[in-house]
């Protein structure tokens, strides 16, 4: 096809553009930095633990200075151009880390009604926001006289920007153990020198070819390791969250498949099923995110539940997508966090008249099992035994769903928690926590544990064994801090999640029956 002459002036004027740009983008000065002095950016910030603005966190910047939130690009504006990854990550945790409204509650409680909260209990609150709200963190907004507005930016959660400029991982150190490079950002690029120059945009927002921290488990580890300080409350140091030790020390770790290569897959359960049949993972990347937040991902929730734990409409709502796409978004986002938990666990039986043997493998899971914030996050076994007829003889783990409580002698692998009364605490205060107790540790990756019932004496005939390991997010009790903070108690019954099962046959001959006797 022959082209037209002003058609070839016009490519080629958009060439020598494109060239001009590229040479202007090596060559432009980076702009200002964003960096604020807080004692006189932000004259009434707090320092009630030194000169560190992040303290208690473990977060960083490299000039030790805040951010200023003007100059903070959101995702909504990375969206722009990066479309897929941006509704990918919408419908993720990360994106609401701070909004929804069990962690926002559960915070305010924290750092308002605690013994600890007593004496800077907005400051300590750092702690929890440096993984939740990383930018109201790093712009000063974690202060008692807040000078920082609370734009769609700050409300964005685990945004863009906090992984993509994130430059240094301490991950064993404890909440927030990043050093974040944000003011630094080559920020005020034209998007027609962007285009012109995508390498040094791809290098500017670490692209994982350019970064391999980006790729690593590290850089997950900089929040999924949680640690409380001495400056929060007690004598010494508590380890509350061991996901990243759990990592390191796993068979994962050796074969160097690190948090990415699963819960960034763009298939995360096909992924992990792959590496469990020893093939090498599948290829592509998603921003989902998706890991084991299966509430909070499920827009089918009745009446626009999910959008109210979420904290209200997302980003972006009428303004990049509509409703409809987004909830279709979301309901692949759900789907995919239901399908990564159902290839954690295997489960086995064996039974005799005596007693059933349940052996539970953590199979799929590259930590333990369950891993994160173990005084909420828990796994239980239901074990029931049904005749023919359909009538139970033995039932252990049921849950009751009008209730929200699950048998108390069922078998769980749960962290207790105790506060400064020395009663169980199931409401997430841990800065009142006084004392940790595992009844049942978490599973190590690759490793299996075994439990025996004890089973009563049964009558002659054939036996349907029925096992199931479920998973819940959290306690009922957590939603008793939305009824302090708010004054009304939520009409939710935070649902579990039977993530493995599996089923046997038991016969009971005359003579043992009669021999029970």
């Amino acid at each position: 096809m022959k082209l037209s002459t002003p058609l070839v002036w016009l490519l080629g004027a958009c060439a020598v553009s494109a060239i001009t740009f590229a040479a202007f983008a090596v060559f432009l000065p980076a702009p200002p930095s964003l960096a604020v002095d807080p004692l006189k950016g932000l004259p009434f910030f707090s320092l009630p633990f030194g000169d560190n603005p992040f303290a208690p966190a473990e977060m960083q910047t490299p000039d030790g200075k805040l951010v200023d939130w003007r100059g903070v690009p959101s995702a909504r504006s990375c969206g722009e151009c990066h479309r897929q990854e941006f509704m990918e990550w919408v419908t993720s945790v990360h994106a609401v880390s701070d909004e929804e409204l069990i962690y926002a509650t559960t915070v305010e409680e924290n750092t308002g009604k605690t013994l600890a909260a007593a004496q800077h209990g907005m400051e300590k609150g750092r702690w929890c926001e440096a993984c939740h709200n990383p930018l109201g963190v790093m712009t000063g907004s974690v202060t008692p006289a807040n000078s920082v507005p609370r734009t769609e930016t700050m409300e964005e959660g685990v945004t863009c920007v906090v992984c993509h400029t994130a430059s240094h991982a301490e991950p064993l150190a404890g909440n927030g153990a990043l050093t974040i490079r944000l003011n630094d950002i080559f920020r005020h690029l034209h998007p027609a020198v962007i285009m012109a120059a995508p390498a040094r945009h791809a290098t500017d927002m670490q692209a994982r070819r350019d970064v391999p921290l980006m790729g690593d488990s590290a850089l997950c580890g900089g929040c999924h390791t949680e640690i409380r300080p001495t400056t929060v409350a007690g004598e010494e140091p508590m380890n509350l969250q061991e996901t990243y030790d759990e990592w390191r020390h796993s068979p994962w770790a050796k074969k160097n498949v690190h948090c990415q290569d699963c819960h960034m897959a763009a298939d995360p359960a096909a992924t992990v099923a792959a590496l469990k049949r020893g093939e090498k993972k599948p290829r592509g990347v998603s921003h989902r995110i998706v890991g084991n937040n299966y509430l909070l991902a499920n827009p089918d929730l009745p009446g626009r539940l999910m959008t109210t734990l979420r904290g209200g409409a997302p980003t972006g709502l009428n303004k990049m997508f509509e409703r409809k796409e987004y909830e279709a978004e979301q309901r692949k986002t759900s789907e995919q966090v239901v399908a990564l938990l159902r290839q954690a666990a295997e489960l086995s039986v064996q039974a005799n008249p005596a007693q059933l043997t349940v052996t539970v493998t953590n199979s799929g899971a590259g930590h333990a099992l369950p891993t994160g914030p173990l005084d909420q996050r828990h796994l239980w076994l239901e074990v029931k035994v049904s005749d023919g007829a359909g009538k139970t003889h033995f039932h252990s783990g049921a849950f009751d769903a009008q209730s929200g409580r699950t048998d108390p002698d069922a078998v769980r692998w749960v962290k207790e928690i105790t506060g400064p009364d020395g009663k169980l605490m199931l409401t997430h205060l841990l800065f009142d926590a006084e004392r940790l107790h595992y009844p049942r540790k978490p599973i190590p990756a690759g490793a299996s544990e075994r439990i025996d019932y004890p089973l009563p004496a049964l009558p002659a005939g054939r036996y349907r064994v029925e096992v199931k390991l479920w998973y819940r997010l959290a306690f009922q009790e957590i939603l008793d801090n939305f009824t302090s903070q708010t004054g009304s108690k939520p009409d939710v019954i935070i649902p579990p999640l039977a993530i493995a099962s599996t089923q046997g046959e038991l016969t009971i001959s005359t003579q043992t029956a009669e021999a029970g006797r």
